[in-house]
C-alpha cells in the first residue's frame, strides 16, 4: 500500500463523497416528505374545523327558521301546538339535522383523505432514505471493488518479479 498513487486516492475520496451525497439526498427527501406530511395533517384539521363551523351555521339557520315559524304561527292564530305547525317544524328539524350530518361527514372524509396522504408522504420519505442507504452502500462497494481490482492488478505486475505473469509470457513467447 506504499505506492497507491494519486488517482487511486482520488478515486476512493470520490467514492466516499458520492456515497455521502447519496445519503444526504435521501435525508433531504425524507425531511421534505415529513414536512409535506405535517402540512397535510394541518389541512386535515382545518377541513374538520371548517365542516364543524359550517354545521354550526346550518344549526343556527335551522333554529332561526323554527323561531320565525313559531312567530308566524302565533300571529296567524294557529298556535305553536297546531298539527300543521308541528309537522312543518319537524320537517325543518329533520332537514337541518340531515344537512348538519352531511357537512360533518364531508369534513371528516376530506380530513381522512388528507391524513392518508400524510401517511403516504411519510412512507415515500422512508423509502427514499432506504434507497439512499442502499445506493450509498452500492457506491462504496463499487468503489472499493474497483480500487481493489486496480490495486491487485498493479501488485501483480509490480511485485511478482521480472519474468512472471502475463508480461513474461507475452515477451518470452510463453516459455519460462
Amino acid at each position: 500500500m506504499a505506492d497507491l498513487g494519486l488517482s487511486a486516492i482520488l478515486g476512493m475520496v470520490g467514492t466516499a463523497v458520492s456515497a455521502a451525497g447519496t445519503l444526504a439526498a435521501g435525508a433531504a427527501s425524507k425531511s421534505a416528505s415529513e414536512y409535506q406530511a405535517q402540512q397535510l395533517e394541518q389541512q386535515a384539521a382545518e377541513e374538520k374545523a371548517a365542516s364543524q363551523r359550517e354545521a354550526a351555521k346550518v344549526k343556527k339557520e335551522r333554529d332561526f327558521i323554527l323561531s320565525r315559524q313559531q312567530a308566524v304561527a302565533s300571529s296567524s292564530n294557529l298556535g305553536a301546538l297546531d298539527e300543521t305547525v308541528l309537522d312543518l317544524a319537524g320537517d325543518v328539524v329533520q332537514e337541518g339535522a340531515y344537512q348538519e350530518g352531511m357537512i360533518r361527514y364531508g369534513g371528516d372524509e376530506r380530513a381522512k383523505g388528507r391524513r392518508a396522504q400524510a401517511a403516504a408522504s411519510r412512507m415515500e420519505g422512508k423509502a427514499a432514505m432506504t434507497g439512499a442507504m442502499f445506493g450509498a452502500a452500492g457506491t462504496l462497494m463499487d468503489g472499493v471493488g474497483s480500487f481493489s481490482k486496480d490495486w491487485g492488478a498493479g501488485a501483480t505486475t509490480k511485485y511478482r518479479g521480472r519474468y512472471s505473469g502475463s508480461w513474461a509470457q507475452a515477451n518470452a513467447g510463453g516459455y519460462y
